[in-house]
């Protein structure tokens, strides 16, 4: 496998990506804005607002890879990849409020009821719109897969549950045009609601993770830890440190025979980072330090 080079940036691509996120909800909030408006229908209405949510998110997340790419300086030694983290949370925070938001919308028109209203343009808007969103979150997925990004990752996950309320929203219109029951509209809505609650704490959780430093997968340890050991001319290691990221760590001591020389150190470190990148990812960064045996 051909190994990427550190300095190589995967910006580009998260912003091509992620623009490609803003078209669609550019698209998809004005079109279902307009036929809500026409058609009297909350559903078209409140899908709508949520994309507009979707398209705030993904100017943030703009912004995010952005920062994140610029270089370490005198303030930040280490680079700013951990804003990641930071844009993750605040993504999962804003799909969990949208939730409880559509939790509630719902909930109130239950309580109030719905007028009926004719939901065939809607119905016929709905599917292309649909086939949109889907194709922006398979090509969102392929980005943060490449690319390793928190964020494009996050985005892909927020226009996944677009999905969802989008198949909701239609599977409302349709079930409400053959049964002549609205109340069908906020129950489904609650459904995909629930479903937004539950995506969001993941988001929420994986930003935390980078920004806490929480160490790699312990099946990712565990292999980084056995080639460690399986490595001709480490006598032993200890202190061992890892952590999440973009740009995940790796750090070591390894115990080496005090008469090994500068350059077999640094070969012996050269064969580490190679198996630790093919083990945890091509943009791992790996720190090693060499103590004598005995010493």
């Amino acid at each position: 496998m051909k190994e990427r080079d550190e300095s190589e940036s995967t910006a580009p691509r998260e912003v091509r990506a992620i623009q490609v996120a803003i078209a669609c909800s550019v698209i998809g909030a004005s079109t279902k804005l307009v036929v809500g408006i026409l058609t009297g229908s909350m559903s078209m209405i409140s899908s709508a607002v949520d994309s507009l949510g979707d398209l705030l998110v993904s100017m943030v997340n703009l912004v995010v890879v952005r920062v994140s790419d610029a270089p370490p300086d005198d303030d930040h030694n280490y680079g700013h990849a951990k804003i990641e983290g930071l844009g993750a949370m605040f993504e999962g925070g804003f799909i969990f409020a949208a939730g409880v938001f559509i939790l509630y919308e719902a909930g109130h028109k239950i309580w109030i009821g719905e007028e009926s209203h004719d939901s065939t343009l809607g119905i016929v808007v709905m599917l292309p719109v649909l086939a949109m969103t889907i194709a922006t979150v398979l090509y969102l997925r392929k980005v943060a897969r490449e690319t390793g990004s928190l964020v494009v990752k996050s985005d892909a996950l927020h226009y996944l549950t677009d999905v969802w309320v989008n198949v909701g929203v239609l599977v409302s219109l349709v079930l409400v045009r053959l049964t002549g029951l609205p109340i069908i509209d906020p129950v489904i809505s609650m459904l995909i609601a629930l479903y937004m609650l539950y995506s969001s704490l993941h988001i929420v959780r994986e930003g935390l993770a980078i920004v806490m430093d929480e160490s790699l997968d312990k099946d990712v340890v565990d292999k980084v830890q056995a080639a460690l050991r399986a490595t001709p001319g480490i006598e032993s290691f200890h202190d061992f440190k890892s952590r999440k990221g973009k740009i995940p760590h790796v750090d070591f001591h390894v115990v080496v025979r005090p008469e090994m020389t500068t350059k077999a150190v640094h070969d012996l470190f050269l064969e580490l980072q190679a198996k630790v990148r093919e083990i945890v990812g091509p943009s791992t960064k790996v720190l090693m330090h060499a103590d004598p045996l005995g010493g």
